[in-house]
């Protein structure tokens, strides 16, 4: 495969990664991972954890951050293609309310996608946690408790 075409690739996953996971879509969504994916948020505060290992690791998670927020909307998107063609970055903002407080979620992401074999092979979100954390009442403990094991 040329690497037009695995860079095109590439760009169809990371779409179809977003609009899967918009759609709660779950067996399709966890169906672009590999087996041994990795899902990381390398800003995640002490005492949340960031790094999620396999497919099963990976939903378990996303099941359960899932319907914590509504987004409501997406403000923008950008999406950049990588020299490497197996990967892709997006930069997103979105508006949204947290749904135990109806506070505003209004959160900005970039989102590192690598891909192998024609599948997500590692993922990294970066993401500003005081957002969540203030949406959620300011209560770093449930927030922690809401959107991730809390590391042991």
């Amino acid at each position: 495969m040329s690497d037009d075409e695995t860079r095109a690739e590439t760009l169809k996953i990371a779409t179809a990664y977003q609009t899967l996971i918009g759609q709660g879509k779950w067996d399709e969504w966890i169906a672009l991972w590999a087996e041994d994916g990795v899902l990381e948020f390398p800003y995640a505060p002490p005492g949340r954890q960031s790094v999620y290992r396999g497919r099963d690791e990976i939903l378990a998670y996303m099941k359960a951050a899932s319907g914590k927020m509504k987004i409501d909307g997406i403000a923008s998107m950008r999406v950049q293609p990588l020299l490497d063609p197996h990967g892709v970055t997006v930069e997103a903002a979105v508006k949204g309310t947290m749904l135990k407080t109806g506070k505003p979620y209004d959160q900005k992401f970039v989102f590192f996608f690598e891909m192998k074999d024609g599948k997500i092979a590692y993922y990294r979100e970066y993401w500003n946690p005081l957002i969540s954390i203030d949406a959620n009442n300011g209560d770093r403990a449930a927030w922690t408790a809401a959107f991730g094991k809390p590391l042991a």
